[in-house]
Order: structure tokens, then sequence, then C-alpha cells
């Protein structure tokens, strides 16, 4: 058999077949693996991405990122060590990546932070980087003029929000960021992308958003669009006092296509109010956009899908799931017809077909740093919050 009919038959019977982990390592048996498996040929890693789609992922990994208060800055909230949990390891998380060595001065307001095809946004007030967490590759993007807080703008959360996906007809990953300018007047946000690969700078959208969207809410990428949530409480100074009924029962969320880049308006579901959207987070549950919200009496979370978020027309929400849990809860993924969700605190779930089932309290765990052969805690004493985000280790390059 020709050499290299031998090479193809095993990349693309084997090779494809592997896990990141186990293919990085391959990396050094010879010249055509390296280059195979480093990106040389773009056809791989997106075959062996979408292998990992799939499959059945379980146990689960989970990025975990400890919100960490700062006691000399008055509400700053520490950046981020980013840790990979797997559920077939039950007491250790380990670092992946440390952006906890700046100063006082450079300290930021912490964003939740996005995942897409095993890439992941650490995004900041001033700062906004892309990470491979499995190839370990990191990129800073550019500066922009919008990274600038406006002198009036108090909120706590910043200015901005930011979105992380990828196209589906080019293939390329996008980063979109929402902003506040100098005041609250009408129009005065703004939209802006960097498309990683093509892009030198960032530029602003052709079109405006319609809405002002809640500042630090990262949003939710699902089937080629980013989904944020509007801002109820800014509708107040940027329309008319009489229309803000209208627009805080119906405008609940606006998509994003990352294609074409325009802006459409989705409605929420039928018990979503004004006063839901600082609780209630939207996720991908199966593919699909979802929403949790408290039954009645508050005995019981109900789950909310919704199979058309892409659709122009209004959007079709029905009740999925109800579980008994009293408190608001986190989504985070599912596997099968099970459901990964954090409650109110430290502690992640499963939602199976016999009920709830503990899987780890995030205060107990232990932290562990691979370089310095170092175990830390977190204790709710120095934590304020943990982001979690389900995580897939995959080749994509940035």
């Amino acid at each position: 058999m020709p050499c290299e009919l031998r090479h193809e038959l095993i990349v693309w019977e084997i090779l494809v077949r592997l896990p990141a982990k186990s293919l990085l390592r391959l990396r050094c048996v010879c010249k055509a693996w390296r280059d195979t498996i480093s990106g040389a040929d773009p056809s791989f890693s997106q075959a062996h991405l979408y292998r990992l789609h799939q499959q059945v992922r379980k146990p689960c990994s989970l990025l975990i990122a400890p919100r960490i208060r700062s006691e000399r800055i008055k509400g700053k909230i520490a950046t981020p060590r980013l840790y990979l949990w797997e559920e077939s390891r039950q007491g250790v998380a380990t670092l992946l990546h440390d952006t906890s060595s700046f100063t006082d001065e450079e300290a930021k307001t912490r964003h939740g932070f996005g995942h897409c095809d095993g890439l992941v946004l650490l995004p900041a007030e001033d700062a906004v980087c892309v990470l491979n967490p499995a190839t370990s590759r990191i990129i800073e993007l550019p500066w922009s003029p919008n990274n600038v807080a406006p002198r009036r703008h108090l909120v706590a959360q910043g200015h901005q929000a930011f979105g992380f996906g990828r196209d589906h007809r080019s293939n390329a990953y996008k980063v979109a960021r929402f902003f506040y300018h100098e005041t609250r007047a009408m129009g005065s946000h703004g939209m802006e992308v960097f498309t990683i690969g093509k892009d030198q700078y960032w530029r602003e959208t052709a079109a405006q958003p319609p809405y002002p969207f809640l500042a630090g809410r990262i949003a939710t990428f699902i089937k080629g669009s980013l989904i944020w949530t509007v801002d109820q409480y800014s509708l107040m100074y940027e329309c008319n006092p009489s229309l803000l009924p209208h627009h805080a029962s119906m405008t609940c969320f606006v998509r994003f296509s990352l294609e074409d880049e325009p802006f459409s308006i989705m409605t929420g579901p039928p018990w979503f109010e004004a006063g839901d959207y600082l609780e209630s987070r939207l996720a991908k549950l199966n593919g699909e956009l979802a929403i949790h919200h408290l039954g009645p009496n508050y005995e019981s979370v109900e789950i909310w899908m919704c199979n058309d978020a892409e659709s122009n027309n209004p959007p079709r929400w029905e009740q999925h799931h109800v579980f008994n849990f009293r408190a608001y809860v986190r989504l985070i993924a599912t596997f099968n017809d099970e459901i990964v969700y954090q409650d109110g605190s430290s502690y992640l779930w499963r939602q199976t077909h016999q009920g709830n089932k503990f899987m780890v309290c995030m205060t107990d765990l232990k932290y562990r740093n691979p370089d310095m052969g170092t175990l830390v805690e977190y204790s709710w004493g120095t934590i304020k919050d943990f982001d979690l985000i389900f995580f897939i280790p995959t080749l994509v390059q940035i």
C-alpha cells in the first residue's frame, strides 16, 4: 500500500476519532501527523469537531472561573483563573489559564465568558481575549475606543455586553461587542464585530441595535446567531415612558445573525414580564434556546424551550421540563435527557428521570495548579460567585 494512501487511512479512520488530548500527544510521532493535527489541513480539525458534536458526552467536563472578591478595589471582581473540572475526577479541578497577575490599577469589571467549539471568550471592560484551552493558544483582540467607559455610566456591570460564535456560512469565528456611548439618550448605544483571522480592527455594524442590552450578560450563541437580553431598565431612559409597558412585555431579546449581521426582535415566553429579565437567563439545551422560570408558589422550576429561534416569525415557546427545586437555577448543559444546572450557590446538580442528583460543591473542590504543584480552595468568604460553561476540548485554530 502506498505511503500516501496509508497516511490518509490513518488520518481519516483513526486519528479523527481520537480525543483532542490524545491527538496533541501524537504530534511528535512524525511531521505528517504534526502538520495534520496542528491545523495545516483545516478540514481535519473541522471533521474532528463534527465527530465530537455527534458523540454522547458523559461524564461531563466544565470550565469554572471563580469570581474572587477584591478587598482593595471596591466594586471590582478579580480577573479569572480558569479551571477544568471533569466528573470522572470528583474532588479536583485543574488550572488551565491564569490571568490573575494584573495590578490593582488593571483590575477589570468581570463579564461572563462564552464558549464555541472549544474556544473560550474571556472578555473584560478593557481587554478581550480568545483562548483554546486544549492547545493553550490565546489571542488578545485589538483595542477599541469603545472599550472606554463613558464618564456618566455608573452601572456596576460595566458599559458593554459581549457575544461569541461561528458564522456558519464562512466558518469564521466572530466576537461581537455591544456598548453604551457617553449618555443614555435615544441611540446612545452601538455594536461592533471582530472576525478572528480576518479583521485587523473592530468594525461597527451597519445597523444599530434596536434596543439596549443588559451590560455584563454574555449573549447565547445558537444556530448561527447571538441572542441578547434587552435591558428593560435602560428603556426607561431611551424610550417614551408611555411605550414602556408595551416594550417590556413584548421586546425581551434581540437576535444578531453572524452571517449578514442584521438585528431582529424576539418575544419571550407568555409568563415573561419586565422584572424577569434580571433573574431568567437564556441557555442552549439540546441545541435549542431555553430559559428557566420559577413555577407557581415557587415550588418548582420550569424550563421553556424555543425550537425556532432562528426564524423571523414570532418564536414559539413551549414548556418542556418541570422539576422540584425551590430556587433560581442557572442552566449549564444537557446530556441526552439529563440537565446539568447550578443552583443559587455553589452546588451543581443533574436532573434525571429519577429526580435531582447532586454532582459537586464548588467550594469543596481542590483547585490544582499543575505548574506550581499547589492546591487551593475557594470559600464563600473570598468568592462572589462561580462562572460555569460546558466545555469540549477541540483542535480549532485561532
